[in-house]
Protein backbone atom coordinates (compact mmCIF):
# COMPACT_ATOMS: atom_id res chain seq x y z
CA UNK A 1 0.00 0.00 0.00
CA UNK A 2 1.37 3.50 -1.00
CA UNK A 3 1.52 6.42 1.43
CA UNK A 4 -0.83 9.39 1.08
CA UNK A 5 0.77 11.69 -1.52
CA UNK A 6 -1.67 14.53 -0.79
CA UNK A 7 0.31 15.65 2.24
CA UNK A 8 2.07 18.98 1.97
CA UNK A 9 5.49 17.39 2.40
CA UNK A 10 6.93 15.37 -0.49
CA UNK A 11 8.98 12.25 -0.04
CA UNK A 12 12.14 14.06 -0.99
CA UNK A 13 11.30 16.93 1.42
CA UNK A 14 10.61 14.41 4.18
CA UNK A 15 13.94 12.75 3.62
CA UNK A 16 15.59 16.10 3.62
CA UNK A 17 13.82 17.13 6.87
CA UNK A 18 14.82 13.89 8.59
CA UNK A 19 18.41 14.44 7.49
CA UNK A 20 18.58 18.09 8.57
CA UNK A 21 18.90 17.32 12.26
CA UNK A 22 22.51 18.46 12.25
CA UNK A 23 21.48 22.01 11.20
CA UNK A 24 19.57 23.99 13.92
CA UNK A 25 16.62 26.18 12.86
CA UNK A 26 15.83 29.49 14.67
CA UNK A 27 13.24 27.91 17.02
CA UNK A 28 15.79 25.43 18.24
CA UNK A 29 18.19 28.27 19.11
CA UNK A 30 15.62 30.10 21.34
CA UNK A 31 15.92 30.14 25.16
CA UNK A 32 13.94 27.76 27.45
CA UNK A 33 10.98 30.07 28.12
CA UNK A 34 10.50 30.73 24.41
CA UNK A 35 10.74 27.00 23.75
CA UNK A 36 8.08 26.35 26.44
CA UNK A 37 5.73 29.01 25.03
CA UNK A 38 6.30 27.89 21.45
CA UNK A 39 5.66 24.27 22.46
CA UNK A 40 2.16 24.89 23.77
CA UNK A 41 1.26 27.43 21.05
CA UNK A 42 2.03 24.87 18.38
CA UNK A 43 0.80 21.85 20.31
CA UNK A 44 -1.04 20.55 17.24
CA UNK A 45 1.37 21.97 14.63
CA UNK A 46 2.78 19.58 12.03
CA UNK A 47 4.86 22.19 10.23
CA UNK A 48 8.35 21.07 11.21
CA UNK A 49 7.90 17.29 11.15
CA UNK A 50 7.17 14.86 8.42
CA UNK A 51 4.56 12.12 8.74
CA UNK A 52 6.17 8.93 10.00
CA UNK A 53 5.59 7.23 6.64
CA UNK A 54 8.12 9.62 5.14
CA UNK A 55 10.77 9.47 7.79
CA UNK A 56 12.76 6.31 7.32
CA UNK A 57 12.30 3.40 4.98
CA UNK A 58 8.91 1.97 5.90
CA UNK A 59 7.51 -0.91 3.94
CA UNK A 60 3.77 -1.41 3.76
CA UNK A 61 3.99 -4.52 5.91
CA UNK A 62 6.21 -2.91 8.53
CA UNK A 63 4.17 0.29 8.71
CA UNK A 64 0.75 -1.30 8.92
CA UNK A 65 1.96 -3.91 11.44
CA UNK A 66 3.06 -1.00 13.65
CA UNK A 67 -0.18 0.96 13.10
CA UNK A 68 -2.59 -1.99 13.64
CA UNK A 69 -0.73 -3.13 16.76
CA UNK A 70 -0.95 0.38 18.26
CA UNK A 71 -4.66 0.64 17.43
CA UNK A 72 -5.42 -2.78 18.95
CA UNK A 73 -3.48 -1.86 22.11
CA UNK A 74 -5.37 1.44 22.26
CA UNK A 75 -8.71 -0.39 21.86
CA UNK A 76 -7.86 -2.79 24.68
CA UNK A 77 -6.65 0.08 26.87
CA UNK A 78 -9.91 1.87 26.12
CA UNK A 79 -12.17 -1.08 27.06
CA UNK A 80 -10.36 -2.10 30.27
CA UNK A 81 -11.13 1.23 32.06
CA UNK A 82 -14.82 0.81 31.15
CA UNK A 83 -14.94 -2.41 33.15
CA UNK A 84 -12.97 -0.85 36.01
CA UNK A 85 -15.30 2.18 36.13
CA UNK A 86 -18.30 -0.11 36.12
CA UNK A 87 -16.88 -2.01 39.09
CA UNK A 88 -16.13 1.23 40.97
CA UNK A 89 -19.60 2.64 40.35
CA UNK A 90 -21.50 -0.61 41.00
CA UNK A 91 -19.55 -1.94 44.00
CA UNK A 92 -19.37 1.00 46.38
CA UNK A 93 -17.92 -1.32 49.02
CA UNK A 94 -14.94 -2.28 46.83
CA UNK A 95 -11.69 -1.65 48.74
CA UNK A 96 -9.32 1.13 47.63
CA UNK A 97 -11.61 2.94 45.12
CA UNK A 98 -8.96 5.64 44.55
CA UNK A 99 -6.60 3.00 43.21
CA UNK A 100 -9.22 1.98 40.63
CA UNK A 101 -9.60 5.53 39.35
CA UNK A 102 -5.79 5.95 39.17
CA UNK A 103 -5.59 2.74 37.14
CA UNK A 104 -8.38 4.05 34.88
CA UNK A 105 -6.46 7.28 34.21
CA UNK A 106 -3.16 5.40 33.78
CA UNK A 107 -4.60 2.87 31.31
CA UNK A 108 -6.50 5.53 29.31
CA UNK A 109 -3.35 7.64 28.93
CA UNK A 110 -1.25 4.60 27.98
CA UNK A 111 -3.80 3.72 25.33
CA UNK A 112 -3.83 7.34 24.11
CA UNK A 113 -0.05 7.27 23.55
CA UNK A 114 -0.49 4.21 21.30
CA UNK A 115 -3.38 5.87 19.45
CA UNK A 116 -1.28 9.02 18.79
CA UNK A 117 1.63 6.82 17.65
CA UNK A 118 -0.67 5.35 15.01
CA UNK A 119 -1.97 8.86 13.97
CA UNK A 120 1.61 10.21 13.59
CA UNK A 121 2.03 8.02 10.50
CA UNK A 122 -0.20 10.60 8.75
CA UNK A 123 -0.42 13.59 11.17
CA UNK A 124 2.96 14.26 12.90
CA UNK A 125 1.63 15.74 16.18
CA UNK A 126 4.86 15.03 18.05
CA UNK A 127 4.30 17.87 20.53
CA UNK A 128 0.87 16.43 21.55
CA UNK A 129 2.48 13.00 21.80
CA UNK A 130 5.16 14.36 24.13
CA UNK A 131 2.54 16.06 26.35
CA UNK A 132 0.42 12.90 26.58
CA UNK A 133 3.50 10.85 27.46
CA UNK A 134 4.38 13.36 30.18
CA UNK A 135 0.87 13.10 31.63
CA UNK A 136 1.13 9.31 31.43
CA UNK A 137 4.41 9.41 33.31
CA UNK A 138 2.91 11.64 36.04
CA UNK A 139 -0.14 9.43 36.50
CA UNK A 140 2.06 6.31 36.43
CA UNK A 141 4.29 7.64 39.21
CA UNK A 142 1.24 8.72 41.23
CA UNK A 143 -0.21 5.23 40.86
CA UNK A 144 3.06 3.64 41.97
CA UNK A 145 3.23 5.94 45.00
CA UNK A 146 -0.38 5.22 45.97
CA UNK A 147 0.16 1.46 45.57
CA UNK A 148 3.25 1.74 47.78
CA UNK A 149 1.14 3.38 50.49
CA UNK A 150 -1.71 0.85 50.39
CA UNK A 151 0.46 -2.22 49.77
CA UNK A 152 0.40 -3.39 53.46
CA UNK A 153 -3.39 -3.10 53.45
CA UNK A 154 -3.59 -5.02 50.17
CA UNK A 155 -1.72 -7.88 51.81
CA UNK A 156 -4.38 -7.95 54.53
CA UNK A 157 -7.15 -8.63 52.00
CA UNK A 158 -8.31 -12.20 52.41
CA UNK A 159 -7.89 -14.59 49.54
CA UNK A 160 -10.70 -16.43 47.81
CA UNK A 161 -9.76 -19.57 49.75
CA UNK A 162 -9.97 -17.61 53.01
CA UNK A 163 -13.38 -16.30 52.04
CA UNK A 164 -14.57 -19.78 51.06
CA UNK A 165 -13.33 -21.12 54.39
CA UNK A 166 -15.08 -18.30 56.25
CA UNK A 167 -18.29 -18.96 54.32
CA UNK A 168 -18.10 -22.65 55.22
CA UNK A 169 -17.50 -21.77 58.88
CA UNK A 170 -20.40 -19.31 58.84
CA UNK A 171 -22.65 -21.92 57.23
CA UNK A 172 -21.65 -24.37 59.97
CA UNK A 173 -22.32 -21.77 62.66
CA UNK A 174 -25.67 -20.91 61.07
CA UNK A 175 -26.60 -24.60 61.04
CA UNK A 176 -25.68 -24.90 64.71
CA UNK A 177 -27.59 -21.71 65.50
CA UNK A 178 -30.60 -23.04 63.64
CA UNK A 179 -30.39 -26.31 65.58
CA UNK A 180 -29.97 -24.41 68.86
CA UNK A 181 -32.88 -22.14 68.00
CA UNK A 182 -35.03 -25.17 67.25
CA UNK A 183 -34.07 -26.84 70.53
CA UNK A 184 -34.62 -23.59 72.41
CA UNK A 185 -38.02 -23.11 70.81
CA UNK A 186 -38.96 -26.72 71.49
CA UNK A 187 -37.77 -26.43 75.09
CA UNK A 188 -39.74 -23.22 75.48
CA UNK A 189 -42.89 -24.88 74.18
CA UNK A 190 -42.46 -27.95 76.37
CA UNK A 191 -41.50 -25.91 79.45
CA UNK A 192 -44.01 -23.16 78.67
CA UNK A 193 -41.21 -20.61 78.79
CA UNK A 194 -41.03 -17.38 76.77
CA UNK A 195 -38.60 -14.49 76.55
CA UNK A 196 -39.40 -10.79 76.44
CA UNK A 197 -37.66 -7.46 75.88
CA UNK A 198 -38.84 -3.98 76.83
CA UNK A 199 -37.34 -1.01 74.94
CA UNK A 200 -37.15 2.03 77.21
CA UNK A 201 -36.94 4.38 74.22
CA UNK A 202 -40.06 3.15 72.42
CA UNK A 203 -41.86 1.86 75.55
CA UNK A 204 -42.77 -1.32 73.69
CA UNK A 205 -42.46 -5.05 74.41
CA UNK A 206 -41.16 -7.74 72.10
CA UNK A 207 -42.00 -11.39 72.87
CA UNK A 208 -40.86 -14.80 71.69
CA UNK A 209 -43.37 -17.06 69.99
CA UNK A 210 -44.18 -19.12 73.10
CA UNK A 211 -45.56 -16.02 74.84
CA UNK A 212 -48.67 -16.25 72.70
CA UNK A 213 -49.41 -19.69 74.17
CA UNK A 214 -48.94 -18.43 77.73
CA UNK A 215 -51.10 -15.30 77.32
CA UNK A 216 -53.48 -17.20 74.99
CA UNK A 217 -53.28 -14.35 72.50
CA UNK A 218 -51.04 -13.10 69.69
CA UNK A 219 -47.67 -11.55 70.56
CA UNK A 220 -48.65 -8.41 68.67
CA UNK A 221 -51.49 -7.88 71.11
CA UNK A 222 -49.08 -7.15 73.98
CA UNK A 223 -47.00 -4.15 72.97
CA UNK A 224 -47.31 -1.58 75.73
CA UNK A 225 -47.11 -1.72 79.51
CA UNK A 226 -50.88 -1.24 79.74
CA UNK A 227 -51.43 -4.28 77.49
CA UNK A 228 -49.33 -6.40 79.84
CA UNK A 229 -50.86 -5.11 83.08
CA UNK A 230 -54.38 -5.94 81.90
CA UNK A 231 -53.65 -9.63 82.61
CA UNK A 232 -52.95 -9.08 86.33
CA UNK A 233 -54.81 -7.87 89.40
CA UNK A 234 -54.28 -4.41 90.86
CA UNK A 235 -51.75 -5.44 93.51
CA UNK A 236 -49.61 -7.39 91.03
CA UNK A 237 -49.83 -4.52 88.53
CA UNK A 238 -48.16 -2.24 91.07
CA UNK A 239 -45.42 -4.85 91.66
CA UNK A 240 -44.73 -5.10 87.92
CA UNK A 241 -44.67 -1.32 87.49
CA UNK A 242 -42.15 -0.96 90.32
CA UNK A 243 -40.03 -3.80 88.92
CA UNK A 244 -39.86 -2.17 85.47
CA UNK A 245 -39.17 1.23 87.01
CA UNK A 246 -36.37 -0.08 89.23
CA UNK A 247 -34.85 -2.05 86.34
CA UNK A 248 -34.57 1.14 84.32
CA UNK A 249 -32.29 2.41 87.09
CA UNK A 250 -30.04 -0.66 86.80
CA UNK A 251 -31.37 -2.41 89.92
CA UNK A 252 -30.71 -6.11 90.65
CA UNK A 253 -32.57 -8.92 88.89
CA UNK A 254 -36.20 -9.32 89.96
CA UNK A 255 -38.21 -12.53 89.99
CA UNK A 256 -41.88 -12.78 90.99
CA UNK A 257 -44.76 -15.23 90.86
CA UNK A 258 -48.17 -13.86 89.83
CA UNK A 259 -51.66 -15.17 89.28
CA UNK A 260 -52.56 -14.20 85.70
CA UNK A 261 -56.03 -14.05 84.18
CA UNK A 262 -56.33 -14.80 80.44
CA UNK A 263 -59.43 -14.88 78.30
CA UNK A 264 -59.89 -18.60 78.98
CA UNK A 265 -58.22 -19.40 82.30
CA UNK A 266 -56.49 -18.29 85.47
CA UNK A 267 -52.93 -19.51 85.85
CA UNK A 268 -49.74 -18.97 87.82
CA UNK A 269 -46.76 -17.47 85.99
CA UNK A 270 -43.18 -16.69 86.94
CA UNK A 271 -42.13 -13.25 85.70
CA UNK A 272 -38.49 -12.08 85.92
CA UNK A 273 -36.33 -9.41 84.34
CA UNK A 274 -32.92 -7.76 84.27
CA UNK A 275 -31.59 -4.45 82.95
CA UNK A 276 -29.45 -4.25 79.79
CA UNK A 277 -26.95 -1.39 79.63
CA UNK A 278 -25.08 0.14 76.69
CA UNK A 279 -21.34 0.81 76.55
CA UNK A 280 -21.86 4.04 78.53
CA UNK A 281 -23.54 2.17 81.38
CA UNK A 282 -26.99 3.57 80.62
CA UNK A 283 -29.95 1.18 80.75
CA UNK A 284 -31.56 0.93 77.32
CA UNK A 285 -33.59 -2.26 77.53
CA UNK A 286 -35.02 -4.73 80.05
CA UNK A 287 -34.95 -8.42 79.25
CA UNK A 288 -36.44 -11.40 81.03
CA UNK A 289 -38.58 -14.50 80.91
CA UNK A 290 -42.17 -15.42 81.64
CA UNK A 291 -42.99 -19.03 82.48
CA UNK A 292 -46.26 -20.87 82.90
CA UNK A 293 -45.83 -22.56 86.31
CA UNK A 294 -49.48 -23.22 86.99
CA UNK A 295 -49.10 -27.00 87.13
CA UNK A 296 -46.13 -26.84 89.51
CA UNK A 297 -47.54 -24.02 91.62
CA UNK A 298 -50.87 -25.78 92.00
CA UNK A 299 -49.07 -28.97 93.01
CA UNK A 300 -46.94 -27.00 95.46
CA UNK A 301 -49.97 -25.35 97.04
CA UNK A 302 -51.76 -28.70 97.25
CA UNK A 303 -48.66 -30.25 98.80
CA UNK A 304 -48.39 -27.46 101.37
CA UNK A 305 -52.05 -27.88 102.16
CA UNK A 306 -51.59 -31.65 102.54
CA UNK A 307 -48.53 -31.15 104.74
CA UNK A 308 -50.46 -28.74 106.93
CA UNK A 309 -53.31 -31.22 107.19
CA UNK A 310 -50.89 -34.05 107.96
CA UNK A 311 -49.15 -31.95 110.58
CA UNK A 312 -52.50 -31.10 112.15
CA UNK A 313 -53.57 -34.74 112.08
CA UNK A 314 -50.18 -35.81 113.45
CA UNK A 315 -50.53 -33.36 116.34
CA UNK A 316 -54.04 -34.63 117.01
CA UNK A 317 -52.78 -38.23 116.88
CA UNK A 318 -49.86 -37.35 119.13
CA UNK A 319 -52.19 -35.77 121.67
CA UNK A 320 -54.47 -38.76 121.42
CA UNK A 321 -51.59 -41.20 122.05
CA UNK A 322 -50.46 -39.19 125.05
CA UNK A 323 -53.99 -39.11 126.49
CA UNK A 324 -54.52 -42.78 125.72
CA UNK A 325 -51.16 -43.75 127.19
CA UNK A 326 -51.79 -41.64 130.28
CA UNK A 327 -55.28 -43.00 130.86
CA UNK A 328 -54.27 -46.61 130.23
CA UNK A 329 -51.25 -46.25 132.48
CA UNK A 330 -53.49 -44.89 135.26
CA UNK A 331 -55.84 -47.87 134.92
CA UNK A 332 -53.00 -50.40 134.69
CA UNK A 333 -51.24 -48.84 137.65
CA UNK A 334 -54.46 -48.92 139.66
CA UNK A 335 -54.99 -52.53 138.68
CA UNK A 336 -51.43 -53.47 139.74
CA UNK A 337 -51.93 -51.56 142.98
CA UNK A 338 -55.18 -53.34 143.71
CA UNK A 339 -53.62 -56.75 143.10
CA UNK A 340 -50.98 -55.94 145.69
CA UNK A 341 -53.74 -55.50 148.33
CA UNK A 342 -55.18 -58.99 147.83
CA UNK A 343 -54.33 -61.64 150.43
CA UNK A 344 -53.71 -64.71 148.30
CA UNK A 345 -53.81 -67.01 151.39
CA UNK A 346 -57.49 -66.11 151.92
CA UNK A 347 -58.47 -67.27 148.40
CA UNK A 348 -59.61 -70.71 147.53
CA UNK A 349 -57.88 -72.63 144.77
CA UNK A 350 -60.23 -71.52 141.99
CA UNK A 351 -60.14 -67.81 142.89
CA UNK A 352 -56.35 -67.97 143.45
CA UNK A 353 -55.82 -69.25 139.91
CA UNK A 354 -58.04 -66.52 138.47
CA UNK A 355 -56.31 -63.86 140.54
CA UNK A 356 -52.85 -64.97 139.42
CA UNK A 357 -53.95 -64.73 135.78
CA UNK A 358 -55.31 -61.22 136.39
CA UNK A 359 -52.01 -60.22 137.98
CA UNK A 360 -50.04 -61.60 135.01
CA UNK A 361 -52.27 -59.69 132.58
CA UNK A 362 -51.72 -56.55 134.64
CA UNK A 363 -47.94 -57.04 134.59
CA UNK A 364 -47.89 -57.65 130.82
CA UNK A 365 -50.09 -54.61 130.28
CA UNK A 366 -47.64 -52.44 132.23
CA UNK A 367 -44.72 -53.86 130.22
CA UNK A 368 -46.54 -53.16 126.94
CA UNK A 369 -47.27 -49.61 128.00
CA UNK A 370 -43.58 -49.14 128.90
CA UNK A 371 -42.57 -50.41 125.43
CA UNK A 372 -45.07 -48.13 123.70
CA UNK A 373 -43.93 -45.17 125.75
CA UNK A 374 -40.32 -45.79 124.75
CA UNK A 375 -41.27 -46.09 121.07
CA UNK A 376 -43.23 -42.82 121.18
CA UNK A 377 -40.27 -41.05 122.76
CA UNK A 378 -37.93 -42.30 120.02
CA UNK A 379 -40.25 -41.10 117.25
CA UNK A 380 -41.02 -37.76 118.83
CA UNK A 381 -37.56 -36.84 120.07
CA UNK A 382 -34.40 -36.80 118.00
CA UNK A 383 -31.41 -37.08 120.29
CA UNK A 384 -28.31 -34.98 119.64
CA UNK A 385 -25.45 -36.96 118.11
CA UNK A 386 -21.96 -36.90 119.56
CA UNK A 387 -18.60 -38.31 118.60
CA UNK A 388 -18.29 -41.75 120.20
CA UNK A 389 -15.43 -44.18 120.53
CA UNK A 390 -16.71 -47.50 119.16
CA UNK A 391 -14.34 -49.59 121.30
CA UNK A 392 -15.37 -47.80 124.48
CA UNK A 393 -19.12 -48.13 123.84
CA UNK A 394 -18.82 -51.79 122.75
CA UNK A 395 -16.69 -52.75 125.75
CA UNK A 396 -19.23 -51.08 128.05
CA UNK A 397 -22.01 -53.22 126.58
CA UNK A 398 -19.88 -56.37 126.72
CA UNK A 399 -19.14 -55.75 130.41
CA UNK A 400 -22.89 -55.75 131.12
CA UNK A 401 -23.32 -59.02 129.20
CA UNK A 402 -20.11 -60.56 130.53
CA UNK A 403 -21.80 -63.19 132.73
CA UNK A 404 -24.12 -64.36 129.95
CA UNK A 405 -21.20 -64.59 127.50
CA UNK A 406 -19.07 -66.62 129.94
CA UNK A 407 -21.89 -68.90 131.05
CA UNK A 408 -22.69 -69.86 127.46
CA UNK A 409 -19.02 -70.14 126.43
CA UNK A 410 -19.69 -67.68 123.63
CA UNK A 411 -17.21 -65.34 121.91
CA UNK A 412 -17.55 -61.80 120.56
CA UNK A 413 -14.86 -60.68 118.08
CA UNK A 414 -14.31 -57.02 117.24
CA UNK A 415 -12.94 -56.10 113.82
CA UNK A 416 -13.01 -52.32 113.75
CA UNK A 417 -11.18 -50.40 110.98
CA UNK A 418 -12.40 -47.10 112.43
CA UNK A 419 -12.57 -45.83 115.98
CA UNK A 420 -15.24 -43.11 116.08
CA UNK A 421 -18.78 -42.49 114.91
CA UNK A 422 -21.17 -39.55 115.32
CA UNK A 423 -24.33 -40.98 116.91
CA UNK A 424 -26.38 -40.69 120.16
CA UNK A 425 -24.68 -42.80 122.84
CA UNK A 426 -27.93 -44.09 124.36
CA UNK A 427 -29.07 -45.39 120.97
CA UNK A 428 -25.72 -46.99 120.11
CA UNK A 429 -25.59 -48.80 123.46
CA UNK A 430 -29.18 -49.98 122.97
CA UNK A 431 -28.44 -51.23 119.43
CA UNK A 432 -25.35 -53.18 120.48
CA UNK A 433 -27.10 -54.53 123.59
CA UNK A 434 -30.09 -55.81 121.61
CA UNK A 435 -28.00 -57.33 118.79
CA UNK A 436 -25.51 -59.13 121.04
CA UNK A 437 -28.16 -60.31 123.53
CA UNK A 438 -30.24 -61.63 120.61
CA UNK A 439 -27.15 -63.46 119.35
CA UNK A 440 -26.72 -65.10 122.76
CA UNK A 441 -30.46 -65.77 123.09
CA UNK A 442 -30.92 -67.39 119.66
CA UNK A 443 -27.67 -69.36 119.38
CA UNK A 444 -27.87 -72.94 118.19
CA UNK A 445 -28.87 -75.40 120.86
CA UNK A 446 -25.96 -76.84 122.84
CA UNK A 447 -23.47 -74.65 120.93
CA UNK A 448 -21.73 -71.45 122.01
CA UNK A 449 -22.44 -68.28 120.06
CA UNK A 450 -19.75 -66.85 117.76
CA UNK A 451 -20.47 -63.19 117.14
CA UNK A 452 -18.39 -60.83 114.97
CA UNK A 453 -18.73 -57.03 114.85
CA UNK A 454 -17.16 -55.13 111.96
CA UNK A 455 -16.92 -51.35 111.66
CA UNK A 456 -15.61 -49.90 108.35
CA UNK A 457 -16.11 -47.49 105.45
CA UNK A 458 -18.21 -48.84 102.58
CA UNK A 459 -17.57 -48.19 98.88
CA UNK A 460 -19.31 -44.80 99.10
CA UNK A 461 -17.13 -43.67 102.00
CA UNK A 462 -19.96 -44.06 104.54
CA UNK A 463 -19.47 -45.73 107.94
CA UNK A 464 -21.17 -49.09 108.43
CA UNK A 465 -21.48 -51.51 111.35
CA UNK A 466 -21.94 -55.17 110.49
CA UNK A 467 -23.16 -57.77 113.00
CA UNK A 468 -22.61 -61.46 112.12
CA UNK A 469 -23.56 -64.55 114.11
CA UNK A 470 -23.85 -68.27 113.41
CA UNK A 471 -27.08 -68.82 115.29
CA UNK A 472 -30.48 -70.23 114.40
CA UNK A 473 -31.18 -67.60 111.77
CA UNK A 474 -34.52 -66.56 110.32
CA UNK A 475 -36.53 -68.02 107.46
CA UNK A 476 -36.61 -64.90 105.26
CA UNK A 477 -38.97 -66.50 102.77
CA UNK A 478 -41.62 -66.53 105.49
CA UNK A 479 -40.68 -63.60 107.70
CA UNK A 480 -38.80 -61.06 105.54
CA UNK A 481 -41.50 -58.40 106.02
CA UNK A 482 -41.88 -59.09 109.74
CA UNK A 483 -38.29 -58.98 111.00
CA UNK A 484 -38.56 -55.45 112.40
CA UNK A 485 -42.22 -55.67 113.36
CA UNK A 486 -43.41 -54.96 116.88
CA UNK A 487 -43.90 -58.08 119.02
CA UNK A 488 -42.75 -60.33 116.17
CA UNK A 489 -40.78 -63.42 117.30
CA UNK A 490 -39.41 -66.24 115.16
CA UNK A 491 -38.16 -68.73 117.76
CA UNK A 492 -39.57 -69.97 121.04
CA UNK A 493 -37.74 -68.47 123.98
CA UNK A 494 -38.90 -67.50 127.44
CA UNK A 495 -37.38 -64.00 127.13
CA UNK A 496 -38.57 -63.33 123.54
CA UNK A 497 -40.77 -60.20 123.40
CA UNK A 498 -40.38 -59.01 119.76
CA UNK A 499 -39.49 -55.45 120.78
CA UNK A 500 -35.70 -55.24 120.42
CA UNK A 501 -35.39 -55.20 116.62
CA UNK A 502 -38.35 -52.84 116.37
CA UNK A 503 -36.58 -50.39 118.71
CA UNK A 504 -33.27 -50.76 116.83
CA UNK A 505 -34.89 -49.87 113.50
CA UNK A 506 -36.64 -46.84 114.95
CA UNK A 507 -33.49 -45.60 116.69
CA UNK A 508 -31.38 -45.90 113.51
CA UNK A 509 -33.97 -44.33 111.18
CA UNK A 510 -34.60 -41.47 113.61
CA UNK A 511 -30.98 -40.41 112.91
CA UNK A 512 -31.29 -40.78 109.13
CA UNK A 513 -29.57 -44.18 108.93
CA UNK A 514 -30.82 -47.55 107.74
CA UNK A 515 -30.58 -51.22 108.75
CA UNK A 516 -30.63 -54.32 106.54
CA UNK A 517 -30.86 -58.00 107.47
CA UNK A 518 -29.52 -61.11 105.71
CA UNK A 519 -30.34 -64.49 107.22
CA UNK A 520 -30.91 -68.16 106.51
CA UNK A 521 -32.43 -70.67 108.85
CA UNK A 522 -29.75 -72.55 110.86
CA UNK A 523 -27.00 -70.56 109.10
CA UNK A 524 -26.93 -67.41 111.17
CA UNK A 525 -27.94 -63.80 110.72
CA UNK A 526 -26.18 -60.64 109.49
CA UNK A 527 -27.34 -57.09 110.24
CA UNK A 528 -25.78 -54.16 108.33
CA UNK A 529 -26.26 -50.71 109.84
CA UNK A 530 -25.46 -47.66 107.70
CA UNK A 531 -24.87 -44.49 109.69
CA UNK A 532 -25.80 -41.00 108.56
CA UNK A 533 -23.41 -38.66 110.34
CA UNK A 534 -24.74 -35.59 108.51
CA UNK A 535 -28.40 -35.98 109.43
Amino acid sequence: MNPDLSLCVTSADSIRMCQSAAVLNPSQKADLSQQFTGFFKGILSTEHWPARWYCGEWTDFHGWLYIISDLLIWAAYFLIPIFLMRVALTRRDFPFPHAIWLFVAFIVLCGLTHFIDAIIFWVPVYRLSALVRFLTAGVSLSTVFFLFKIFPNILLIRSVDDLKKEIEERNLVEEKLAASEYLLTAAGEVGRLAGWEYDLATKEFNWTKTAGQIFETTNCGIRTEEDLLSFFNEQDQMTIKLALLNSSENSPVWDHEFLMRTSNSIKWVRFSGDALSDKNGEVTKIRGIIMDIDRYKTSELNLIKSIDQMAQQNNQLKNFTHILSHNLRNHSSNMALLTSFVDESALDATNLEIFQKVRNVSRHLNNTLDDLSQIIKIRENKLESEELNMYAVTNKVLSVLDESIKDSGSEVHLNYDLETVIFPQVYLESILMNLISNGLKYKKDNEPAHITLKFYLNGDGIKELKYIDGGKGINMDLHADKVFGLYKTFHKHKDAHGVGLFLIKNQIESQGGKIQVYSKENQGTTFKITFNEFA
